[in-house]
């Protein structure tokens, strides 16, 4: 295929159209490498900056995997399930889903950090509360975004930073929506809900063990997946 000069503001959009373009003419397959950062900046006349948040919006939607030293890779996928997640990511209102969980990965992932550090008896007794309300919900297939948030505002509080809990109540109402939209899709897929019900307790677990490090990772790791699940 002839590739394009990008003129448009959301610039990775307009890449991920390209490398859309390029994928369903069997340019790439999967796993198959992409055209490298610089010469695909230089192709299609973008700054790498631009080529870089493209990069990183597919791998977080699951699409490409980024190796340290090698490249991006397409992954091995059936070619239709490819596409249907590059159109997710071009559609644009699931990008705002993707920022947002950046954003949480960010905060969220230190909030459980600390609130393994810091957590006092009642904040790990609220934390407790908070994940069993989210496991009857789970378990009685409710949609149970309203447990998934009190369960996250508890880590917030068990954090013990003041500041930390006033920017959690700040966009919790953006959590919300997410958490809906995401859980929504959830329940459209068997068993999916009791995977996600899993990595909850392994943050709780994490958490009231006092492993400080594993939480953060945890905490970090649900929110991924959380990205890729909704993409």
């Amino acid at each position: 295929m002839k590739w394009a000069p990008v003129k448009k503001p959301r610039m990775y959009q307009d890449i991920v159209k390209q490398i859309k373009a390029a994928i369903k003419e069997k340019e790439i397959l999967p796993g198959e490498k992409l055209p490298s950062e610089r010469t695909l900046a230089e192709t299609i006349s973008v700054s790498r900056t631009s080529v870089k948040e493209a990069f990183s919006v597919l791998e977080s939607a699951g699409v490409v995997e980024i190796k340290q030293g090698s490249g991006v890779f397409l992954l091995k996928a059936p070619i239709d399930d490819i596409l249907e997640k590059l159109n997710a990511v071009i559609q644009g209102p699931s990008v705002d889903i993707v920022e947002l969980m950046e954003l949480r990965q960010a905060l969220e992932g230190e909030c459980a950090y600390y609130a393994a550090l810091r957590g006092s008896r009642d904040d790990l007794e609220r934390l407790y509360h908070a994940f069993s309300d989210l496991e009857k919900a789970v378990l009685e297939q409710r949609l149970a975004a309203d447990e998934d948030l009190a369960f996250h505002m508890s880590i917030a509080k068990a954090a013990q930073n003041r500041t930390i809990a006033k920017v959690m109540n700040m966009v919790s109402d953006q959590l919300m929506v997410g958490l809906e939209k995401s859980r929504a899709n959830t329940l459209k897929r068997p068993g999916k809900s009791h995977s996600i019900l899993e990595e909850h307790r392994n943050i709780y677990e994490a958490i009231k063990d006092g492993h400080s490090q594993l939480a953060r990772e945890a905490m970090w790791d649900h929110l991924q997946k959380v990205k890729q699940r909704y993409l």
